[in-house]
């Protein structure tokens, strides 16, 4: 149980540190990021096939804006962007003509945008990895704590009935 506590541990260490990590990046970005208003220009449906459910549709979401020294920059809600979709059999998350605040780094306008909702998503993220490293300190802790109380109990001399 002690072995057992202290890998908890660590690896509560470790993903408390990755958490923590996500955190402050994302804190930093918001720190150095400039606002624009972007547009949506489209919604594009995409489909989605699986076994248990059968066929089921998404919606993604083009976007442009223009950053503050005139660049005009086109994105879409994906994997390649911070931005995610709309969830499976859902209307779009935005209409057409539909403003939206966006978060830019300036050295990268196209690579690094966000909208509201994945800044969110982006801190709820870190959270939830935090939560996870702390839990595994607090097994890994008490899993060590208890192997070590069983084991001086097994070593203590056991005292005669008689």
């Amino acid at each position: 149980m002690k072995i057992t506590g202290i890998i908890l541990w660590i690896i509560g260490v470790v993903i408390l540190a990755v958490g923590g990590y996500l955190l402050v990046r994302e804190r930093l970005f918001q720190q150095s990021a400039e606002q624009a208003t972007a547009v949506a220009t489209d919604n594009k449906q995409y489909t989605y096939t699986s076994s248990d459910n059968g066929v089921q549709h998404y919606y993604c979401t083009g976007f442009q804006f223009q950053t503050k020294d005139g660049r005009n920059i086109s994105f879409k809600e994906d994997d390649s962007t911070d931005v995610s979709c709309a969830d499976l059999d859902m209307p779009p998350d935005y209409q057409v003509g539909q403003q939206v605040p966006v978060y830019y780094d300036p050295r990268d306008p196209a690579g690094s945008v966000q909208i509201p909702k994945s800044v969110s998503l982006n801190y709820d993220s870190g959270a939830i990895v935090l939560a996870a490293g702390a839990l595994c300190i607090v097994i890994g802790m008490g899993s060590f704590w208890f192997g070590l109380t069983r084991g001086r109990q097994n070593a203590a001399p056991k005292a005669s009935r008689y």
